[in-house]
């Protein structure tokens, strides 16, 4: 008999000057452009352990995880049909069991296609905002292999199966308005994706929306999440305290443009200036570190 349990609690409103961060022009997802490089070769995909029962699966610079339980599997974003469907045959090869659940991060199509590979054995749920934004991108080619959840929730969701426990919980509104904080408590794990990173660089120019959201995202995640580990959609896992660094960087980051506008100095004099040094070992320093400060830029000057 399967011990499988949903728990919907009651829900948070997302405030005015947050909504408007998300134009859909805005929120096609950071990793996109990665995604679409990467597709041009020969995948690159891998099964990793992470602690106990739960695994990361990697297909270039997009990661999921996936839960594994005696009555079956709880996996979190599918990444893309051609990633799912080798999965899939991977998890019932190395394990025997099909998978139960898929809990969508978002609806971002570069973490939440291929779901319907899995509609055969499992249940796909999401956040509530996540229908309706889907809605607005009906007919979009980039969007067609997003697959609706079956179920929503609104702030928190308790999913069990096999004497395992998995959380989702709604995240403060930063990256998009439907992202869910996938919370492992027996593995003191999380799996995140878009808003955090781990000794990494913020993808490019954020998406063009206001940065102090992200901020408050994180924070919130710290405050709400017990956990050791974070496993996050794209770059190296790592532990909690990256997550306060990741954000002592946006803080530090706003705080260093808006000085070097307050001084009169241009975007482009900004982008020499605003070096970060203290986080030139990070990934993608190099890459994206001007865009990072032509985002804060953005952010501010949208602020005033």
């Amino acid at each position: 008999m399967s011990s499988n349990n949903l728990d919907n609690q009651g829900g948070r409103r997302m405030s005015n000057r947050h909504a408007r961060s998300f134009l859909p022009a805005l929120v096609v997802g950071l990793g996109l452009a990665l995604s679409a490089t990467a597709q041009q070769q020969e995948p690159t995909r891998s099964i990793t352990k992470i602690t106990g029962d739960l695994y990361r699966a990697t297909q270039n610079a997009h990661h999921t995880v996936f839960l594994v339980t005696s009555e079956g599997i709880i996996l979190a974003d599918p990444i893309g049909v051609d990633f799912a469907s080798w999965l899939k045959a991977e998890l019932a090869e190395r394990f025997d069991t099909p998978v139960r659940y898929v809990l969508y991060s978002h609806y971002h199509a570069d973490h939440a296609s291929g779901g319907a590979v899995f509609q055969d054995t499992a249940e796909l749920i999401g956040h509530e905002n996540m229908v309706r934004n889907l809605d607005a991108e009906k007919g979009s080619d980039t969007f067609a292999n997003v697959r609706a959840p079956d179920r929503t929730y609104s702030d928190t969701l308790t999913v069990e199966l096999g004497g395992k426990t998995v959380r989702m919980i709604h995240a403060l509104p930063s990256h998009s308005d439907d992202s869910s904080i996938i919370s492992f408590p027996e593995e003191r794990a999380v799996f995140a994706v878009d808003f955090v990173n781990v000794r990494r660089l913020p993808y490019r120019n954020m998406g063009g929306g206001p940065i102090q959201p992200w901020i408050e995202a994180n924070k919130d995640l710290q405050k709400r999440v017990d956990y050791d580990i974070m496993a996050p959609g794209h770059g190296p896992a790592g532990k909690k305290s990256d997550i306060d660094a990741s954000t002592r960087y946006l803080e530090e980051l706003l705080a260093a443009v808006s000085k070097g506008m307050a001084e009169g100095q241009s975007l482009e004099r900004l982008k020499e200036s605003v070096l970060m040094k203290g986080y030139s070992d990070w990934g993608q320093y190099d890459a994206w570190r001007a865009e990072n400060v032509e985002a804060a830029y953005q952010s501010l000057a949208g602020d005033r």
